[in-house]
């Protein structure tokens, strides 16, 4: 376990959006989060990045672990270039490779005991450099950038000339190229064309961390994810598989609620009958035996209806001005080059819709 969520609750006004919510990520687990707009996807994200607080439970993250977050239109600003705002996520390398070179340079002129530990301190670093893939990162930015959809003739386009759209690519690609243990992404094909959807899903399903998305693209999250947290009604169920395992599971237990509420209504209204029939024999026993169904009654725990699902659309288009018939008119064309005379129609032609 990398991320553990332990009864969460929060509520705005008497609104109470989540409710003793709880579940877990693994490592190197590829989740969902789905729900119905304002079900609490988001402000569940934002109590885990302690940007909202909970009313109550807690957040447990692995020790040494990190995570990274993408809010809805999230967007970089400043005056970098994009690929200098990305160049910024690998600062460290670049200044571990500025350091190495220096060492390079001053062991030129060193001798004996300071050089033994010049070079000491120069393979542990050129180690930390490779373990970082230092070789790589320039070409680890463009291949994330080209993903995203950046032509390379973009790459020395200013941040804050870009629209929002790239400037949330920007940002997306920042936080890839951070590599955090556990990735937390809010609609994160918001603004990407599908070949850019594409790169993302194999990146993501190939990605060594956790990650967790919130979204509403069903293809997208069926290639990609390996478990879904569902919330409905403010409370969290979890569901093993892809989202159509999600969406199989989730119509039999639907089945199942349905059935078993339908089933319970008609036991209420039986017993709500006899009650009626025992009383009007106007009997003291009759009346007891009422009374006794009455109590047994009262205590039963009357299940809530099943929200239904209605899939059908039905959508009229009413044109907001008709066109007439004619959809061109020629009248008294004439057209000539250097004095050729190409043609010369004194007659008016419709013509007209088929």
């Amino acid at each position: 376990m990398i991320l553990a969520c332990h009864n969460i609750n929060k509520s705005f006004g008497t609104n109470q959006v989540l409710k003793d919510v709880s579940f877990h990520i693994e490592e190197r687990e590829k989740t969902a989060v789905i729900g119905i707009n304002g079900a609490g996807k988001s402000t569940l994200l934002k109590i885990i990045m302690q940007k909202l607080n909970a009313d109550s439970g807690n957040i447990t993250v692995t020790k040494g672990k990190t995570i990274g977050y993408l809010a809805q239109h999230e967007a970089v600003s400043g005056e970098n270039t994009i690929y200098e705002e990305l160049l910024e996520v690998k600062r460290d390398i670049i200044e571990l490779e500025a350091r190495i070179r220096r060492l390079e340079h001053e062991m030129k002129h060193l001798q004996g005991d300071t050089l033994t530990q010049t070079l000491e301190l120069y393979n542990r670093l050129h180690t930390e450099f490779e373990q970082k893939n230092g070789y790589a990162y320039q070409g680890e930015i463009t291949g994330v950038l080209k993903g995203l959809g950046f032509e390379e003739g973009e790459f020395q386009k200013h941040v804050d000339t870009l629209s929002g759209g790239q400037k949330t690519r920007v940002a997306l690609g920042k936080l890839l190229l951070a590599k955090p243990d556990i990735i937390l992404l809010d609609e994160p094909t918001n603004h990407l064309d599908m070949a850019s959807i594409a790169w993302l899903e194999t990146y993501l399903l190939n990605y060594s961390g956790a990650v967790m998305i919130v979204a509403h693209d069903r293809y997208f999250l069926n290639r990609v994810v390996t478990k879904v947290i569902e919330l409905d009604a403010g409370k969290a169920i979890t569901f093993s598989g892809n989202y159509t395992a999600y969406a199989g599971k989730k119509a039999m237990i639907r089945e199942a609620d349905l059935k078993a509420y339908l089933n319970q209504q008609r036991e209420i209204k039986h017993q709500q009958e006899v009650i009626t029939r025992l009383k009007s024999f106007n009997r003291e026993k009759s009346i007891r035996r009422a009374e006794s169904r009455e109590k047994k009654l009262d205590k039963i725990e009357v299940l809530d209806k099943p929200t239904e699902i209605n899939a059908e659309i039905h959508i009229a288009l009413e044109p907001h001005i008709l066109s007439g018939n004619d959809v061109l008119m020629v009248e008294h064309l004439k057209k000539s080059f250097d004095g050729n005379l190409l043609f010369s129609r004194h007659k008016q032609y419709n013509y007209r819709k088929m």
